[in-house]
């Protein structure tokens, strides 16, 4: 399979969903991050995000989904800050990254690229995050809000930290916290 008939044009009359792009995401959808472990990709990414098995298991989703995006997009994608934080722990997995998920589901590598930082990384970013929702809603329809937020809420500042908890008490924010009690 050619990459070149995978890829997006927005521009274009092209069905989203031609015999090759339904064959990758196929391949994606069939890849396990939860294998029988006690302590699987899935589990390790709620627990150490604070996150309920479910909406670790909605990140792992939009992450399959950029992936997606990814491959099949003319142009650099850039993920929400939920999906990065899935694709920093997935390289932690460097087996299953670069062997299982980039050489045999995706078929191509795929590079995590940090920002370089300043005013023009930002502007190349937004733009990217911009025609990265277009081509979710393209793909998959409409992205959730919760993991896909609008542009100026991706870029308004960093929402992940990493915090040392043997020196910093965290208390989480009351209406998070009574909606965990509620969920319960």
């Amino acid at each position: 399979m050619q990459r070149a008939q995978l890829k997006i044009d927005l521009q274009s009359d092209e069905p989203v969903w031609t015999p090759a792009r339904q064959e990758l995401w196929r391949r994606i959808e069939s890849h396990d991050f939860e294998p029988d472990t006690p302590l699987n990709f899935t589990r390790r990414l709620a627990r150490d995000h604070g996150w309920s098995p479910d909406e670790a298991r909605a990140a792992v989703d939009a992450y399959r989904r950029f992936c997606f995006l990814a491959v099949v997009s003319p142009t650099p994608v850039t993920p929400s800050e939920v999906v990065d934080e899935v694709w920093h722990q997935h390289l932690v997995y460097s087996r299953d990254y670069w062997k299982t998920w980039c050489g045999e589901t995706l078929q191509t590598p795929l590079h995590h690229d940090p920002t370089p930082g300043g005013e023009a990384a930002q502007m190349t970013y937004r733009r990217q995050y911009a025609q990265t929702l277009a081509l979710h809603e393209l793909a998959f329809g409409p992205p959730r809000p919760k993991l896909w937020p609008a542009t100026h809420l991706r870029f308004a500042g960093p929402r992940y930290h990493m915090t040392d908890r043997d020196r910093w008490l965290i208390i989480p924010r009351p209406f998070a916290w009574i909606r965990r009690l509620l969920q319960r």
